[in-house]
């Protein structure tokens, strides 16, 4: 199953659709919070879409959601499925 971007996508063209579910196909390296690319073709495509555009990676670097907002904010997907220890992140 291929996973698609969350929120707020209507009104995408075909392209920005397809280049925010590459963003699944991403890895981060652990010693890196973000890759430069990767931030750059967030950026770039936030600008072309006039949309807050995010990316929720796990430890392993692995991207789990791509998101789309509107032009103020994004909403986080409910991640209540995740492990989670008190106080930690």
């Amino acid at each position: 199953m291929k996973k698609k971007p969350y929120g707020n996508t209507g009104g995408l063209k075909a392209n920005h659709l397809r280049r925010l579910q590459n963003i699944y196909r991403r890895t981060i390296p652990p010693r890196f919070l973000v890759t430069p690319e990767l931030a750059r073709e967030l950026f770039n495509l936030s600008l072309e879409i006039r949309r807050q555009v995010g990316v929720l990676v796990d430890r392993k670097g692995r991207v789990e959601h791509v998101i789309v907002g509107n032009d103020r904010q994004i909403v986080i997907p409910d991640i209540s499925n995740y492990r989670a220890y008190a106080g930690r992140l």
